[in-house]
């Protein structure tokens, strides 16, 4: 790196230092979302199959189906939201849309009137993935105007990842809470996560924090300023991703890496109650993964700077998976020859993968945020909610692939969720999915990326060059150009 672009960059850092107020009040925006977010990956297929006695395959079907309406809304708020021109704002309209209409499918979801069906459970989760897009989308894409810095814009993911952290905590002991709160365990009784009890805390705990964090919001971040655009035909717009060779490698990455975790996550429950057999224990593996995600986020932010994002990340993911590769031998070899060392042994693995969770979701979506900067540079037009919405709908599709293909394996493999033991092959069905193939599929999203081209340096030479082509045409620059 020259003395010149050093100096370029440390000018441009000191410039757009985001004061750490404005970061939280920003970032604590993803509290609500997780609280709503996790019972969805987790929750929702336990509560919907085991205690209100649907089919599990066909609930798979739903959930999948459902997300699969994303593939439409998701692109068409993005593009909107960067198309929008009001006094309140251009991603403001949205999420202030967004919020009534999550309170409100939250709550049918989880707190559900007897009897339901699968009509009941694809109309509200429908609802409740439209609420994340009309939130999501623009509130991702405005995080990534606050600044247009490489490093700062790892503190902002960097917060926003803490706040999501701390929500995830808050999902998983509300229903503990709730549950004994309320009474709805008896004494000597295993606690279920997916009981009534359990799931109408967090229904209730979602009517009064997302509109209060709303709140929060709007008042204390400002906007950048709406700026004259360039507007593209949309075709032209499809051309210029598939000529971004560091968002092909983002797409692709994120489409194998979704895949895999929402297999994972869709059986994430089932596996610790009837293969482990470790009952609450799984809640506080659960809790231990997303504390120690949180205090290893921040030597994330602190790596990215140093090794450069995408090598940082891989860091991160080679560590994650070393440890969850020990899966498979604490089922087949552990758990029969001294079970009593099941959960001492799951304790150890979900500390190493805690500590490297929040590094995917603080430097991908800094990375992302680098791209939308060389779109801009090669297209004109500012498509910042367009291309979270284009990456976000493509995780999605392949979220729901997850979960529509999970499911219904695991129980053509003869895995009963209701039933009091399992057969071998069940065992191993549900192993393989939460396990086997996310760990195969994990090690090809690094692979992908490992060779990432937009680092700090490329990226200081394009704002450098984005620049000097606005002032030739006596343009003012994107609030996540300018310096």
């Amino acid at each position: 790196m020259t003395a010149e672009l050093q100096s370029q960059e440390s000018q441009i850092e000191t410039a757009e230092k985001i004061p750490t107020w404005r970061l939280a009040a920003y970032a604590q925006m993803t509290l609500p979302l997780a609280v709503i977010g996790l019972p969805i990956a987790i929750f929702i297929p336990p509560f919907y199959s085991g205690t209100l006695g649907l089919d599990l395959a066909a609930v798979g079907l739903v959930l999948m189906l459902a997300r699969f309406s994303d593939v439409i809304t998701d692109p068409l708020i993005g593009r909107l939201s960067d198309r929008t021109r009001t006094r309140f704002g251009r991603r403001r309209p949205w999420i202030a849309v967004g919020v009534p209409l999550m309170v409100l499918s939250a709550y049918m979801l989880f707190v559900p009137a007897e009897p339901v069906s699968f009509g009941y459970l694809l109309i509200w989760i429908s609802a409740i993935y439209l609420g994340f897009t009309l939130i999501g989308i623009p509130y991702s894409a405005w995080g990534a105007e606050l600044s247009g810095d490489y490093h700062q814009r790892s503190r902002v993911t960097g917060a926003r990842e803490i706040f999501l952290l701390l929500g995830l905590l808050l999902a998983i002991s509300a229903p503990i809470i709730g549950v004994s709160l309320t009474g709805g365990a008896e004494e000597g009784e295993t606690f279920n996560s997916a009981s009534r009890e359990a799931m109408g805390s967090l229904g209730w705990l979602t009517v009064v924090l997302l509109p209060l964090c709303a709140l929060i919001l709007f008042a204390c971040v400002s906007e950048p300023t709406s700026q004259t655009t360039q507007n593209i035909p949309f075709k032209d717009g499809l051309r210029a991703f598939a000529r971004n060779g560091p968002f092909r490698r983002i797409l692709l990455s994120t489409m194998v890496g979704a895949f895999a975790g929402s297999l994972n996550a869709a059986v994430a429950i089932l596996f610790f109650d009837h293969v482990l057999k470790i009952g609450e224990a799984g809640l506080f593996l659960i809790l231990v993964l997303f504390g120690a995600a949180i205090f290893g986020s921040p030597i994330w932010v602190v790596l990215g700077k140093k090794l450069g994002k995408h090598r940082a990340l891989c860091v991160a993911a080679g560590c994650s998976l070393a440890a969850f590769s020990s899966v498979p031998a604490v089922v087949y070899i552990l758990i029969p020859s001294a079970p009593e060392y099941t959960f001492a042994a799951m304790l150890t693995a979900t500390l190493i993968q805690g500590l490297a969770a929040g590094a995917t979701p603080i430097l991908g979506a800094s990375m992302l945020a680098d791209v939308v900067d060389l779109d801009t540079m090669r297209t004109g037009e500012h498509r910042t909610g367009f291309l979270f919405a284009f990456l976000g709908m493509v995780r999605k599709f392949f979220e729901a692939a997850g979960v529509g293909i999970a499911l219904p394996l695991i129980a053509y493999m003869g895995f009963d969720p209701q039933a009091d033991s399992q057969t071998d092959l069940g065992i191993f069905g549900i192993t393989m999915v939460y396990c086997l193939l996310p760990l195969s599929l994990w090690i090809c999203s690094v692979m992908i990326i490992w060779n990432y081209p937009l680092t700090s340096e490329r990226h200081a030479r394009l704002r450098a060059a984005y620049e000097r082509k606005a002032k030739r045409r006596g343009q003012q620059m994107h609030p996540a150009l300018a310096d």
